[in-house]
């Protein structure tokens, strides 16, 4: 019997990772790296590290609102991180699954395309814009493969309730007030499933420099995220009041043709069907039939 292939998660605590390893833990030889080994943007504590064949670095400050308060901190503490997985990667041979984000600003074409020219909006995406092309160095001139996917809004059942999806279900099943941003704000979600679905296929894919778009191929506003959220669970959201996000980007649908084309991948979760699937795992945890 062939050996399992090891898989190294960086960040294997958060939302993704945790869903990766619970999903895939009998597909691979998963080393969960956390915090047990200390802050990973010092290059020391990565000694230790145990070797893989692929790492899958998902560790990174990511509050966008925090990014603007930290902005110094967010950029230091991602681009070293990266930096120091790469030198990992580039010391034992070993492929990277690179998640970034949301990288195209305010005004992108719609849907939005890879080649779209990247824009920082804000200090954490401009953290993933760099990290990005210091990828694309160590591909060129290291011969790092890597893959790199960006996904678009993320969300599913577990998730932090900092999360607009996951805090509108937990605020209408509670009766608690929520604050909103300006509910015409449209954008592209993602269901959890079908994000490990698409970090799984990257491990196979042979190409060895891709960029990938994750998205829907779909834009939704968010007073249509508590409309479908009111008509499921059969109450009425609480608005206190609107919250101005500072810089916002209006709208975000992404062009999702590279990822069907190179990883034989597409969603398979329609925003409804994820929401159903949040609304009962936050009732069985709240005890609520």
């Amino acid at each position: 019997m062939k050996d399992k292939k090891k898989i190294i998660i960086i960040g294997a605590k958060g939302f993704i990772g945790q869903n990766f390893c619970k999903k895939y833990k009998n597909k691979f030889k998963i080393l969960k790296i956390g915090r047990q080994y200390g802050n990973l943007a010092i290059e020391k504590n990565w000694q230790n590290l145990p070797k893989a064949e692929v790492m899958i670095q998902l560790a990174n400050l990511n509050s966008i609102e925090k990014s603007f308060t930290y902005p110094n901190l967010f950029m230091k503490n991602n681009i070293r991180l990266l930096l120091n997985a790469l030198a990992y990667c580039r010391k034992y041979n070993c492929k990277m699954i690179y998640l970034s984000s949301y990288v195209y600003g305010k005004n992108p074409i719609i849907p939005t395309p890879e080649f779209q020219t990247t824009n920082g909006n804000n200090p954490y995406s401009l953290s993933k814009i760099i990290s990005e092309q210091l990828i694309r160095f160590y591909w060129d001139h290291f011969n790092v493969n890597s893959v790199i996917l960006r996904p678009f809004n993320v969300y599913g059942y577990g998730q932090s309730k900092r999360f607009l999806i996951s805090s509108i279900i937990n605020c209408i099943l509670k009766n608690i007030e929520i604050q909103i941003n300006d509910i015409n704000i449209s954008r592209d979600y993602i269901y959890i499933d079908d994000i490990l679905t698409a970090i799984y296929k990257s491990i196979y894919v042979k190409r060895k420099k891709l960029i990938l778009n994750i998205g829907s191929g779909k834009s939704f506003k968010i007073v249509e995220i508590v409309n479908i959220i009111e008509r499921l669970v059969k109450k009425k959201l609480i608005i206190k009041k609107i919250k101005r996000i500072r810089n916002p980007i209006q709208k975000t649908k992404a062009r999702i043709s590279l990822a069907k084309k190179y990883l034989n991948w597409e969603p398979k979760f329609s925003l409804e069907n994820g929401i159903k699937r949040i609304i009962k795992y936050e009732k069985k945890n709240c005890g609520i039939r």
